[in-house]
């Protein structure tokens, strides 16, 4: 954008301009915002703001400025703004926009549960479809952030598909669709690993597929029932203390590594899973 580009519409204010000269600033703005150049956006916004208060432009002004704080990493500027918006404009079009930029700002942050909440909120307060499907979208991605798959694949199910301007619409389905395949996932029981390797040092590694950890518990865990049995045998009972001492740290650390690596074992299928859903899908939300 050059210099004189971004004068113009400055000039034009400066000069008091028309009620055609606040669309095309508007216009002018947006085009900004489709482009992605959201700190000029925000300037331009800001502009129109201050010498039109009352334009009617002003609720989507509004929304379109905390955007691009949000667009540009500036996040807690940017959740102030859209709470604002819920008070300055509650007949707005763009109300239940900014709920859900709420939602989204609670989904980034990982706070799964208060995102779920906010959105179950928009769901039940509002008939616009565009943003009922992606309100249902991203609930949809709350539940695959806490391995919740069932709700994942309902809330999934539940975008509308039959609306061709629905967002991610087909792609919520497709993500169903290998939620269904892939789920449920093959888990490890971290009890069993934990009970198995108590009474056979080794086999729980073994079952969650550690066979080298499995191979070494066995071998070291034999090996101190060899030397214990020996200093028995030849009644070296100090001996026998300090070996069993040292044994039973080695014996306790073997079970409690083996429930570790069956819960290891089920995080890293979920991880996987979660890849190949992002790796399949569209960024959560863009309005």
């Amino acid at each position: 954008m050059t210099t004189a580009s971004f004068l113009i519409p400055l000039i034009v204010f400066a000069a008091g301009g028309t009620a055609e000269d606040t669309i095309q600033q508007y216009r002018y703005a947006e085009q900004l915002y489709e482009a992605g150049d959201y700190q000029v956006t925000r300037l331009e916004y800001k502009r129109l703001l201050f010498h039109r208060p009352d334009t009617e432009f002003r609720d989507i002004a509004d929304y379109r400025i905390a955007q691009s704080y949000y667009y540009q990493n500036q996040i807690g500027r940017a959740e102030h703004l859209f709470r604002e918006f819920l008070a300055a404009h509650p007949n707005s079009p763009f109300l239940f926009r900014s709920q859900l930029m709420i939602g989204q700002l609670h989904f980034d942050a990982g706070e799964y549960s208060l995102a779920r909440t906010t959105l179950f909120e928009l769901l039940h307060s509002n008939a616009d479809t565009e943003v009922v499907a992606a309100a249902h979208y991203l609930r949809g991605w709350c539940y695959v952030y806490t391995t919740d798959w069932n709700k994942a694949i309902a809330e999934l199910r539940r975008v509308d598909t039959a609306q061709n301007e629905a967002p991610h619409g087909k792609n919520a389905h497709q993500l169903a669709d290998i939620l269904l395949e892939k789920t449920p996932l093959l888990r490890k029981s971290p009890q069993i690993a934990g009970w198995l390797s108590t009474f056979v040092p080794g086999s729980g590694q073994f079952y969650v597929g550690r066979v080298k950890e499995g191979v070494l518990a066995a071998v070291l865990g034999g090996t101190f029932i060899y030397l214990v049995a020996d200093a028995i045998r030849e009644r070296r009972y100090v001996d026998c203390a300090g070996i069993s001492l040292v044994g039973w740290q080695f014996y306790w650390g073997n079970r409690v590594n083996a429930q570790r690596f069956a819960s290891e074992y089920n995080s890293q299928r979920e991880h996987e899973l979660i890849e190949i859903l992002k790796n399949s899908s569209e960024r959560p939300l863009r309005f």
